[in-house]
């Protein structure tokens, strides 16, 4: 799958969480739970027929840490997932540290930590990781990752990899779900526009695809209007364990950056960092932005002059 491709992948997994949760009122209109349930159906497809690609095995040289910071990047996604979802809450404080703080230290105890986070996901309920957009590919890469990290020491190793070949099914599948986006779902949508602008806000924000370019990362960016909270993205989606947040506005204008467990949460008193216009704050994880586990990375504008111009990568 080339990184387009992906990137339209993620934007439909958006999408369908943005329904399931702050989207539910949008999903009892028959056409837009039409729409919505095509559209999952072909999501749903896409994921296999990615998982059934073909593999070549080829041989590259990775070092032992970037080797580490990849399976850190799985694993962050994971250990949000599994927070979120267990109701063991021995199991939650046991996950709560984030992974960009576990690589800075001993190779014996990011190693046990990989693996307990592997164990965690085992635990939860299929039906809630679906419920959540769980991709079963993360955990199969961080598990591979963690067989070569404890099977292997120093710095340089070979390793093999898989190359995958797209099938010939795949582009008609993501041509079809772009159909079903634009024609059973957008004009749908955007008809409440008058009725529930909230909402269509929102569904705007989640439908529009990240521009991830192959040898950059991911950026996202957009509007931010006075007294409004804006998402940025769902970290579960975003894959971000490390963002940097960037104030692109006018002379003057500051952002608040903060997280929340719902999609349109205002900031609690003195929650969240502040951004001024022009500078850019790079962040080891999320906790000065509110609960660790929080899913959802918000912004807001707080004065009440001009509009707030945002970035995060």
């Amino acid at each position: 799958m080339t990184t387009k491709q992906q990137n339209q992948v993620t934007m439909y997994g958006a999408v369908l969480r943005f329904f399931e949760e702050a989207g539910k009122p949008l999903a009892t209109i028959k056409r837009i739970e039409a729409g919505r349930a095509a559209l999952a159906g072909l999501v749903a497809r896409i994921g296999q027929t990615t998982a059934a690609q073909d593999h070549a095995t080829t041989e590259v040289t990775r070092d032992r840490q970037a080797v580490k910071t990849e399976a850190g990047q799985k694993a962050e996604i994971l250990r949000l997932l599994a927070v979120a979802l267990t109701p063991d809450a021995a199991l939650r404080g046991e996950l709560k540290t984030p992974l960009s703080k576990k690589r800075l230290g001993k190779d014996a105890d990011l190693l046990t930590y990989l693996a307990k986070i592997d164990q965690a996901i085992g635990t939860l309920a299929p039906a809630d990781l679906a419920d959540a957009g769980y991709d079963p590919k993360v955990r199969q890469t961080l598990q591979a990752d963690l067989r070569e990290l404890t099977a292997t020491q120093g710095l340089a190793r070979q390793i093999e990899t898989g190359t995958s070949t797209a099938t010939a099914t795949l582009p008609e599948l993501l041509a079809q779900a772009k159909d079903t986006l634009e024609t059973a779902l957008d004009p749908f949508v955007r008809a409440q526009q008058l009725a529930q602008p909230e909402l269509v806000r929102q569904y705007e924000a989640v439908r529009t695809p990240v521009r991830t370019a192959a040898r950059r990362a991911a950026e996202y960016r957009g509007v931010a209007q006075y007294g409004r909270p804006t998402l940025v993205f769902d970290r579960r989606e975003a894959g971000v364990p490390a963002p940097t947040l960037g104030n692109r506005s006018g002379k003057g204008l500051s952002l608040r950056y903060y997280t929340a467990t719902s999609a349109t949460a205002a900031p609690a008193p003195g929650q969240g960092l502040v951004v001024k216009n022009k500078a850019e704050v790079h962040l080891a994880d999320y906790a000065k932005l509110g609960v660790e586990e929080a899913p959802y990375l918000l912004v807001l504008l707080e004065q009440v002059d001009g509009e707030g111009r945002w970035v995060v990568r």
